[in-house]
């Protein structure tokens, strides 16, 4: 379809709202077309509430694929504040072809509004054209508030907006507050992370809309509307037209960066605490893993290893040369060592870090010019910069001197980067104001709009602090974890020419493509187990498939019950992690005794054994964008009931996981989309084929409820005590059968560590297919250098209704046994085969 331009003249009574005065906003003054959309220029109509108005502003629309739309709206006259390197797209220098998304304005001297409709059908997904009734102001651009609003259906079924802990399904009727926060996890409030990305879900369809602000804002649903209200920067809207829940993820992640490619290792089982007091816990903590039997890849330690809590020392109880043999002994067991480093930098004089970052220049300053002085664990502190030039090789040098002569690790946990601060705004002074709504004149101490309501410098730093290039952390703060994981991911792939490993807990639009996240610190609760669900599934939106929380709960005690439920859901996350803090009860696998050990053991092995699954999943998101953790509407979108249903998710597109979050409970309710669906153990089919169905499933104490959909093909192994040493074992293939006898699946492997495997094609990735009682592959790419000793074991076709006479494989009559009461075939004749040859397996 043609893109038009709708030259429509609005004729309107400016009439008062009921929560005061009505804002007309801005007309247009000029609009032409260009070679990739339109541009134009806006003049204000009268003063917005606060008197600061940009009399004129610039409009530019572009068409930047098929399915990304962007309309941009900036000060025509001066800079201001745009948030640098996340667009990973390159603008286009032409229409591209065929658009899903058509933008449309009123004509030359009508009030300002635009609205995006889908070309085919021509639904309006955004529009922020006030209506006759003025529910909603026009634009509102003042120098410290913007304002824009779009209609939205009633009771609109919207995601994201991050980061909080909810129900994934936001209620329509409350206000999101994005500002990254040190407050713990309270329900619905602010977090650690500003992700200001929203999908929405009408009539089966799905898009998304992404505001790039990386100021303080407040996004208010209303019952048929959404506001955006922030205080800074520009209006920077991203279009993305799925339609399809996991095609807006893609488009987004185009935009923003693909996600990170975890090395092999990363997916294995951590284990950290706050309360390791001495290398002598942390190594039997490890040596208890092994007496148990229970998997382990990575070991942690929390701020208790550092000297007076600075960053890259170590106090009496954890020697340096001791630290050293552990990881060394660690490597020798084909398992990794990690340690959690904070941003602020104690400033004490002769303290390397800090002498080296003062002679450089590299600390953040108070609006006064000196380096600002917080306060966190280390006592009074000074903030790297990251955005200063010089912050990356001075941290480099941190990182690199502290591996070479501290501990050999593998990894970081960055926390507190918020940035978090025992003090208000800063140490050494109190401003006159922290951010509170005083009234004009207005500034960066005391903004026109304060969102959340909370006091902006509450428990960070002052947002009149500077950054360099004299950029105000009123406009970054946003930015600070979101550019320290950038810098320190970077600084690890440098020194290990490997994939790196961060963990973060601030993020920001784009962290995915660096490194992951973990949920923060939650409780040790039934409410925060289920919590967790949501918290993952936003994050997997946003681009973040490597996160996950804290497994059994990081604040107060767990129970033996909890802690066994939440090890079967954890070991699911994208990145499992069991942690808790000091004082609290321990809650190792082995904590408890010999049930959560078993059940512990059970829940590791199913994620090792599912790990060539993961890891292809992974290789998916990494190279064309999506979820890995998926709700169930993304693959039934226009099955309604499942729009709100945050308590089961889908792993990929083959695996739904039901888990117990319910004290007491030995069964569980689960509702099966209409397809064919089969128990992952013993593929005994589930519900009555292509049919919704809600089931009450066993599920006793050891069992975690997983199950293959039809139509599917899900590659396994044996999981042995480590992930590098399951990944040697002989691998399984279990196809899921549709009502058409079909299905489809595929195999990434790789030297599991690479920097640059994929981009030489030092990878072996393999299709299968299963059509009229045949399996078949398809070698895509045969790059990786050991694949001919990968080898296959054996097929599992779920879902073979008549009895089984003869399998052949590759022409060759092959062993098999048939179990009727499930429906089982398993053929064990492509046993030793290797994974790069071509296969043929035949049943009748």
């Amino acid at each position: 379809m043609a893109i038009a331009l709708l030259f429509v003249l609005f004729t309107c009574t400016f009439v008062a709202i009921t929560n005061g005065a009505f804002f007309p906003g801005y007309k247009i003054a000029s609009l032409s077309k260009t070679n990739t959309g339109f541009n134009g220029v806006l003049d204000l109509i009268s003063p917005g509430p606060f008197g600061a108005d940009i009399q004129q502003l610039s409009l530019d629309a572009t068409y930047y694929t098929s399915s990304i739309l962007r309309v941009r709206i900036t000060d025509s006259k001066s800079a201001r504040w745009e948030v640098p390197w996340v667009v990973q797209v390159s603008p286009p220098s032409s229409m591209p072809p065929s658009p899903a998304l058509e933008v449309s304005f009123p004509g030359v001297g009508a009030p300002f509004g635009f609205a995006v409709t889908r070309t085919a059908g021509g639904a309006t997904i955004f529009n922020s054209s006030v209506p006759e009734a003025k529910p909603f102001n026009g634009l509102i651009y003042d120098d410290l508030y913007l304002e824009l609003s779009t209609t939205l259906p009633p009771n609109a079924n919207i995601y994201g907006l991050g980061e909080r802990i909810f129900t994934f399904r936001l209620d329509p009727t409350q206000t999101y507050t994005l500002f990254a926060k040190d407050q713990g996890t309270p329900y619905h409030s602010n977090l650690y992370a500003s992700q200001p990305i929203y999908m929405e879900m009408r009539d089966g369809l799905a898009h998304g809309v992404f505001l790039l602000n990386s100021n303080a804002m407040d996004v208010v649903l209303q019952p048929s509307q959404l506001t955006y209200k922030t205080i800074g920067g520009v209006l920077d809207l991203w279009f993305f037209s799925g339609p399809t829940p996991n095609e807006v993820i893609q488009q987004y992640t185009q935009v923003v960066g693909f996600p990170h490619m975890p090395a092999y290792w990363h997916l294995g089982w951590h284990q950290c605490r706050w309360g390791y007091g001495s290398l002598n816990a942390t190594q039997t903590v490890v040596d208890q893993y092994a007496k148990n039997g229970i998997p382990l890849d990575t070991m942690w330690n929390d701020i208790d290893y550092m000297n007076a809590y600075k960053d890259w020392t170590f106090n009496s109880n954890f020697p340096a040369a001791g630290m050293q043999a552990f990881a060394n002994k660690l490597h020798n067991n084909g398992q990794h060592y990690m340690m959690i480093v904070d941003p602020g930098i104690s400033n004490t004089v002769g303290y390397p870090p800090y002498d080296q970052g003062m002679q450089q220049d590299i600390f953040i300053k108070a609006a006064n010019g000196q380096v600002l002085i917080g306060k966190v664990w280390p006592g009074t502190t000074a903030f790297p910069d990251w955005l200063h030039p010089k912050t990356p090789q001075w941290w480099s040098n941190q990182i690199a001197a502290f591996h070479a002569n501290g501990v050999p690790f593998d990894g970081m946990w960055i926390d507190m980067n918020e940035p978090s601060n025992f003090c208000d705004g800063q140490c050494d002074s109190t401003p006159a104001s922290h951010g509170d709504k005083l009234g004009a004149p207005y500034s960066y101490e005391n903004p026109p709009y304060v969102p959340g309501g909370v006091r902006l410098d509450d428990k960070t730093v002052n947002l009149t602090a500077i950054q360099n290039g004299s950029i105000p952390m009123y406009n970054t703060h946003n930015l600070f974890g979101w550019s320290e994981g950038i810098v320190t991911a970077n600084a690890l792939e440098s020194l290990f020419n490997k994939r790196s490993i961060v963990i973060s807990r601030s993020t920001y639009a784009g962290s995915g493509h660096h490194h992951g996240h973990w949920l923060g610190d939650n409780n040790s609760s039934w409410d925060a187990l289920y919590q967790s669900i949501a918290g993952v599934l936003s994050m997997n939106l946003f681009g973040i498939p490597l996160v996950g929380a804290d497994i059994c709960g990081f604040g107060g005690d767990t129970t033996e019950e909890l802690c066994c439920r939440w090890m079967q859901l954890g070991t699911m996350y994208g990145f499992s992690r069991n942690h808790n803090s000091i004082g609290s009860r321990s809650q190792e696998p082995y904590a408890f005794g010999p049930t959560l050990v078993n059940v512990s053991t059970i829940a590791i092995k199913l994620r090792y054994s599912l790990m060539p699954y993961f890891y292809t999943q992974f290789f998916s998101v990494h190279t064309q964008g999506g979820a890995f953790w998926k709700a169930l509407f993304y693959e039934f979108p226009s099955d309604s009931a499942t729009l709100a249903i945050d308590r089961q998710f889908m792993l990929g597109s083959a695996l739904l996981v039901t888990p117990v979050l319910t004290q007491g409970a030995t069964s569980v309710s689960g509702y099966f989309p209409a397809a064919s669906w089969y128990d992952w153990y013993t593929g005994a089919p589930v519900g009555t084929p292509n049919k919704n169905s809600t089931i009450t499933l066993d599920a006793p104490i050891t069992k975690l409820n997983v199950h293959l959909r039809g139509g599917y093909i899900v590659p396994s192994q044996m999981a042995e005590m480590t992930v590098t040493a399951s990944r040697a074992t002989p691998y399984t293939l279990t196809v899921g059968l549709d009502q058409h006898g079909s299905a489809l699946g595929e195999l990434y492997v790789d030297d599991g560590e690479g920097l640059t495997t994929i981009q030489d094609s030092a990878f072996t990735h393999v299709l299968y297919q299963v059509e009229s009682d045949l399996l078949s592959n398809q070698i895509m790419t045969d790059g990786y250098k050991n694949s001919s000793s990968l080898v296959l074991d054996k097929v599992l076709v779920y879902g073979v209704t008549s009895n089984i006479n003869a399998v052949k494989v590759n022409g060759a009559p092959s062993a098999f046994t048939y179990d009727a009461t499930n429906k089982k075939l398993t053929v064990s004749g492509v046993s030793g085969i290797p994974i790069n040859k071509p296969i043929k397996v035949q049943w009748a």
